[in-house]
């Protein structure tokens, strides 16, 4: 007799499905052009279903970050500040580089938005978190928050231009260039070497 598969196991699998549908029709069409309608085909499943497990496809869409959280909860350790801003910056590219189309269709130029805005609070509360200490309270050329910026713009620049192009470059070698890019500030501001 086959072994029934337990509750948790079978919502997780639903929730995927429905996430995998949602990847796959954002990538094909963008995501505003998606319907829920369009994701329960794909995935096969009812309606019910659906709503069962999201509001809406923005829910969805969102749950497709929970991923990422982990990235950021593993830096915000005790050793958060013995590692280095380039150790964090290459983790993100090699996530990405690992889960080319989730990510794609979560952070390319499909679906923007939703999943950006929420992406650049926890980078820039990282970022801030990670320089507010070393940052001189001396007058600077550019406030925290300006630097802060800057360093999350270029890094999702970056990190859509090379998702969105499949550009052939390694996780490592984008995060050498981003490091190459942004280092000079980082001394410039900070007055020292970051790691």
């Amino acid at each position: 007799m086959k072994k029934k598969t337990s509750p948790d196991r079978q919502v997780q699998r639903t929730r995927q499905f429905l996430l995998n549908a949602l990847v796959d029709l954002i990538v094909e069409k963008s995501y505003e052009k998606v319907t829920v309608q369009d994701i329960i085909d794909r995935a096969n499943v009812g309606r019910t279903t659906f709503y069962s497990h999201f509001q809406d496809k923005e829910d969805l869409l969102l749950s497709g970050f929970e991923n990422l959280r982990d990235v950021f909860e593993d830096f915000r350790s005790e050793s958060f500040f013995e590692k280095s801003l380039w150790d964090f910056s290459l983790a993100l590219f090699q996530h990405a580089e690992q889960q080319r189309q989730p990510f794609k269709a979560l952070f390319g130029k499909q679906a923007r938005g939703v999943v950006v805005s929420l992406f650049q609070k926890a980078l820039v509360a990282y970022l801030k978190e990670r320089f507010e200490a070393s940052f001189p309270k001396k007058k600077q050329p550019v406030p925290l928050d300006v630097f802060v910026q800057y360093l999350f713009s270029v890094f999702l620049g970056l990190l859509t231009w090379w998702l969105d192009n499949d550009i052939s470059y390694s996780a490592e070698q984008m995060n050498e260039y981003y490091r190459k890019l942004t280092e000079p500030s980082i001394q410039l501001l900070l007055g020292i070497d970051d790691k």
